[in-house]
């Protein structure tokens, strides 16, 4: 469910943002510790348990259109680890299928857009992503221009209240603030990524984040049976994936790797964590 709240209103009395906090996260552009105190930011503004944080391009090589960035999850009274396991099932298996992003990758402006968890059929889907992860609430933040949409998701635990209009109104409201850095971290900290994978950041973001800087021209299906190789899957397995011949799938990965000078999986894997 989509939402339209007023923008913000600088004279109002309570203004949602701590500036100590919003100085923490300017230092920290560029660096792994934006997500993190991006984190601490939001949770002044909104009370929340997980933060997600994505950039997504048009890209007509990719299945759904568009090439998608992990930039980062941040937690509060939530493990870490777990955060970074249910994000890497999301984008190994689930985000070209998400609903919610589906309606609104591509689009321009700003936009606040609520996940009904409980009207989400039963299925790995939501048993994996919610249920397992006790998420009972979630609302996403995008921002989408010409050339990018940025996203931010904020997500509570099942004990916690769903989150209120004014509590969106207040997040929706510092959005001049936070996409900025957003779009800042995320163009000034790509090649440190490439060179100093952060923790966080999963390896198929790597490799998309190596391709974008070498400019790599792979194809479609090439590109799909690398990231399925990154992922984990065997070349069999990614073969059962696509619908094609194993021999295909082969092919696949005899022309990618050429294009990429890598000759195992191994290698392949760590020419997306190489530099430049």
């Amino acid at each position: 469910m989509q939402l339209n709240v007023p923008p913000l209103n600088r004279d109002q009395p309570n203004f949602p943002l701590s500036f100590k906090t919003l100085g923490n996260v300017i230092e920290a552009v560029g660096t792994p510790d934006f997500v993190p105190r991006l984190t601490l930011l939001v949770n002044e503004v909104v009370p929340v348990n997980v933060v997600h944080i994505e950039r997504s391009r048009a890209d007509s090589t990719m299945p759904t259109g568009f090439r998608c960035e992990w930039i980062g999850s941040g937690g509060v009274g939530m493990d870490s680890g777990a955060i970074s396991d249910v994000m890497t099932l999301y984008y190994d298996r689930f985000y070209e299928s998400d609903p919610l992003f589906a309606g609104i990758r591509g689009k321009l402006g700003t936009m606040l857009v609520v996940r009904d968890i409980g009207a989400i059929p039963p299925g790995e889907f939501r048993q994996r992503l919610f249920d397992e992860a006790r998420i009972a609430h979630e609302c996403v933040l995008a921002r989408g221009t010409r050339h990018a949409q940025d996203s931010i998701a904020l997500e509570r635990g099942l004990r916690e209240p769903p989150f209120t209009l004014v509590e969106m109104n207040r997040f929706r409201s510092v959005s001049e603030f936070l996409f900025p850095l957003l779009e800042l971290h995320a163009s000034t900290s790509a090649a440190r990524r490439i060179a100093h994978a952060a923790p966080f950041m999963h390896p198929l973001a790597q490799f998309d984040a190596r391709i974008a800087a070498d400019g790599v021209r792979l194809s479609k299906r090439e590109y799909e049976t690398c990231a399925h190789l990154i992922t984990g899957k065997t070349v069999p397995e990614a073969a059962q994936i696509l619908g094609v011949q194993v021999a295909t799938a082969e092919s696949y990965v005899k022309r990618a790797f050429a294009k990429l000078g890598v000759r195992t999986k191994r290698e392949l894997i760590a020419w997306g964590h190489a530099a430049v």
